[in-house]
């Protein structure tokens, strides 16, 4: 739709150059599908989605500048994000890691939250949605507590990501929990759990009755799932909202169950997340 003002970036990371982060094949589908929804003109309606498979920390980092430093404030920005996430205690930074990233250097081979809050502050766009789907993403919205610390003195600073306004965030896990690579009970299509009910909440209709759908519903569903799944409460979804508009319109339901086209066959046994 070329008078739309919705515009989204889609990064996801499955492979990996070191031995020490294992592939994740569940971020191809997760890419596909993500695209497939929000483009489709009866749900999502956004703009042509720029996909970002497979980046290199400087390939990922130009496509997030580009993509938040080209929204006007007319626009709503959404930005999603598949693969592995690391918490890197030495500096209490999340790391989204690309394809190229060096577990002995995070800070010069990963992309850090730092520059994702720094990207978004500037940004011009009215509206912004962050979709992480990634272990330990929840330490961008809630801080981080040092697992099993006994008093606040040996706690390391809570995150700082909550700068930037206008801006809703939801991911996959809290501050220190692994994300599941699983697929969602009953879902075909083999994505990672936190996107395949993204996905199929989405294309079912289930969301919402009818309307729009705002990222607050779609944030109790994902929680709903989670509980009715017996989803440790750890890898259930976290929120935040800086002076977003919570009623900003992020896909419309739909009456009836929509057909996405078919993606490569699944992994049947993907690995875990982290």
């Amino acid at each position: 739709m070329s008078d739309n003002d919705r515009y989204a970036t889609l990064i996801g990371v499955s492979t990996y150059d070191s031995d020490r982060y294992h592939d994740l094949p569940p971020v191809r589908a997760d890419l596909h599908y993500m695209q497939a929804v929000l483009e489709s003109t009866e749900i999502g309606m956004y703009n042509d989605c720029a996909v970002v498979a497979e980046p290199t920390r400087a390939e990922m980092l130009h496509a997030i500048e580009t993509f938040l430093e080209e929204r006007q404030s007319s626009e709503t920005a959404l930005l999603y994000f598949s693969g592995h996430g690391e918490f890197c205690e030495a500096d209490n930074q999340l790391y989204f890691l690309t394809r190229d990233a060096d577990p002995d250097d995070l800070p010069g081979t990963a992309v850090p939250a730092e520059f994702l809050e720094r990207m978004l502050q500037s940004c011009r766009a009215s509206s912004k949605v962050v979709l992480l789907d990634c272990c330990s993403s929840g330490s961008v919205v809630q801080g981080w507590t040092a697992k099993g610390a006994s008093d606040t003195s040996s706690r390391p600073a809570p995150s700082t990501l909550l700068r930037p306004t206008g801006v809703y965030f939801i991911t996959a896990s809290d501050a220190l929990q692994a994300a599941s690579a699983m697929a969602p009970a009953g879902s075909s299509l083999g994505t990672s759990r936190f996107t395949g009910e993204i996905v199929e909440g989405l294309r079912s209709g289930r969301i919402k009755d009818s309307g729009w759908i705002t990222p607050d519903d779609l944030f109790e569903y994902l929680t709903a799932q989670m509980v009715r799944l017996g989803v440790p409460q750890e890898q259930r979804p976290t929120k935040s909202t800086i002076r977003a508009t919570n009623s900003l319109p992020l896909a419309r339901s739909v009456a009836r169950s929509v057909n996405l086209p078919a993606t490569p066959p699944k992994q049947l046994r993907p690995p875990p997340r982290c």
